[in-house]
C-alpha cells in the first residue's frame, strides 16, 4: 500500500528565457514549490500584515502588492547560476553578475518583471516539483 505522506516536492532549476524569443539566456535559477513547507513563514507574514490592515480599515497598496510579490519570489529561489549565453558572452546585470541576496534579487525581479514573472509561473508547475517523487 502507497504512503502519499511520503511524497514530497523536490526543488527544480529553470532556465531564464529571454522574454522575446524564448531562447534560454544562460541564466539558471533554483526554486521551490510555492507550497513548499519552507515557504509557509513568508506567506503567513504577508497574510498577516494584510489582514492587520483590512482590520484597521485600510487596504493593501499597489506598491504592497508589488513588494510582496518580489519578496515571495525571493524567498522560493535557492540560488542561482548567471552563466554565458548561447554566443559565449557572460551574463550581467549592469556590467556584473550579480550576488543571490535579497536586495540584488530583488532589484532584478523589480527591474525586469518579465524575470519575474518566468519565476513565478515556474513555482506554481506543481507536477514538476513532484516529477521523481512516489509513494512508498
Amino acid at each position: 500500500m502507497a504512503d502519499i505522506g511520503n511524497i514530497v516536492s523536490n526543488d527544480r532549476v529553470i532556465d531564464i528565457l529571454h522574454p522575446g524569443t524564448k531562447e534560454p539566456l544562460g541564466i539558471k535559477v533554483s526554486i521551490m514549490h510555492i507550497d513548499d513547507d519552507r515557504m509557509k513563514k513568508i506567506k503567513r507574514k504577508i497574510t498577516d500584515e494584510r489582514l492587520r490592515l483590512e482590520q484597521r480599515g485600510k487596504n493593501f497598496k499597489a506598491e504592497d502588492l508589488e513588494s510582496n510579490r518580489s519578496t515571495l519570489l525571493f524567498s522560493a529561489m535557492t540560488g542561482w547560476e548567471w552563466g554565458k549565453d548561447a554566443d559565449g558572452d557572460q551574463n550581467t546585470f549592469h556590467g556584473e553578475i550579480p550576488d543571490f541576496d535579497r536586495r540584488t534579487v530583488i532589484a532584478v525581479l523589480d527591474e525586469k518583471p518579465w524575470f519575474a514573472d518566468q519565476i513565478n509561473e515556474a513555482i506554481s508547475e506543481t507536477e514538476a516539483f513532484f516529477s521523481n517523487s512516489k509513494p512508498n
